[in-house]
């Protein structure tokens, strides 16, 4: 059943609406950014609502129970891994993008990369790094060929297995950076840590909005890859809707679909790929809760399909209703 913009508001109008932003990870700040456009999009609709600023997981915890449902701008850790959906899933309040176990399971690159690699879908090689700090870090390796991805002749990313907006990521290359000063950035996020090998290549990200798959974004980073000050600085940066063959966009966006749902993932979201010199796709991670910021790609790709800002709140809530 499709709803016009109209009827998606009357829907909504009798709800206690309950937007959570802000939140205790390196995100914050971003998500704040987000909670502001998603509130200033409710109150364009008339619809009446509460946005809570949330510093602390004992503050989450404390949450009202007064609510019928919940925008989740909450990114990173405590809104994409799980404890603020099993916090509103104790208290029977329904909330907007995936659950809980979907949502540990993607933030986790890890954990996503081993699901992918079992279904065979196409993610770069990569070793996995536990207990960053103790006496001996545990090594692992998940790789479709022999080979080191960290041998000198090759470029390699290190990044925290848990983080979003490319913090702690590094691009390590043969005579640029070390193993070990990688590893040290990427510890100040997290103790568990994902070295991937490294494709050169264009970046794509495509997003999801019920079950339609939107047009990817061919991302044009102003520096080395997409990172943090490519993402929100606003300087540089290029955002284009990508140029792909009928048989190429049938493709990424399938093996967007598969690596978003293979994670139990549902209702939004945005899957980030590569595609190499060769033309093939790489997926790099999933989004449970992509940025609502006026640069944010969501609601760029959403507005390819004809849709306003508004328009994807009120979508995004009515999910959260099902």
């Amino acid at each position: 059943m499709t709803f016009s913009s109209a009827d998606l508001v009357s829907l909504l109008q009798d709800k206690k609406i309950l937007l959570l932003s802000g939140g205790w990870s390196a995100e914050r700040n971003i998500s704040i950014k987000s909670g502001l456009a998603v509130a200033e999009a409710l109150a364009r609709q008339g619809l009446i609502h509460t946005h809570l600023d949330i510093h602390s997981e004992d503050e989450a915890r404390l949450l009202s129970e007064d609510y019928d449902l919940a925008f989740i701008a909450l990114h990173g850790r405590g809104g994409e891994d799980g404890l603020i959906q099993e916090i509103l899933e104790s208290k029977n309040i329904k909330y907007s993008g995936s659950d809980s176990k979907s949502c540990k399971t993607s933030l986790n690159k890890i954990e996503a990369k081993k699901i992918w690699r079992d279904l065979l879908l196409p993610t770069p090689d990569f070793i996995e790094i536990l207990d960053v700090g103790q006496a001996e870090m545990k090594l692992k390796p998940f790789l479709s060929v022999e080979s080191d991805i960290t041998a000198h002749n090759k470029s390699y990313v290190v990044k925290p297995a848990n983080e979003g907006s490319s913090f702690g990521i590094s691009i390590v290359r043969p005579g640029q950076g070390s193993f070990e000063s990688a590893i040290l950035e990427a510890s100040h996020y997290d103790s568990s840590i994902l070295v991937e090998a490294y494709v050169e290549g264009r970046e794509l990200t495509v997003s999801i909005l019920g079950e339609e798959v939107f047009h990817p974004i061919h991302i044009k980073p102003s520096g080395d890859f997409y990172d943090f000050e490519s993402k929100y600085a606003g300087v540089g940066t290029e955002y284009l809707k990508a140029d792909l063959s009928e048989s190429k966009l049938e493709e990424i966006k399938d093996y967007a679909w598969r690596a978003f749902t293979s994670l139990g993932c549902s209702y939004w979201g945005r899957v980030d790929f590569i595609e190499d010199k060769d033309g093939n796709f790489q997926i790099i991670e999933v989004n449970t809760v992509p940025g609502m910021t006026e640069t944010s790609l969501f609601p760029k790709a959403a507005s390819y399909a004809g849709l306003k800002f508004d328009q994807v709140v009120m979508k995004i809530l009515h999910l959260a209703c099902k």
